[in-house]
């Protein structure tokens, strides 16, 4: 079955339920999404600052803004 065929399936079937089932689908997903954020965040967290003493930012910053300016595109003839 393919990916559009799935979903056709899912959204039919969510359709033929009564509001009150579609309501604990809707509710059910929001908590899904909330628990993936809550994840991802505590993630983040956990990373942040990791970096402090390895990297030079300063530097780095410097040669991203350095590396903006060079252009790899060849002129365009008219």
């Amino acid at each position: 079955m393919t990916t559009k065929a799935l979903e056709d399936k899912i959204i039919t079937e969510l359709k033929n339920l009564p509001e009150e089932g579609k309501k604990e689908v809707l509710d059910y997903i929001d908590l899904l999404k909330t628990r993936k954020k809550e994840k991802t965040l505590k993630l983040l967290k956990k990373t942040a600052g990791k970096w402090k003493g390895l990297i030079d930012t300063e530097k780095l910053k410097r040669d991203i803004y350095s590396d903006r300016l060079i252009s790899t595109r060849s002129r365009v003839k008219f």
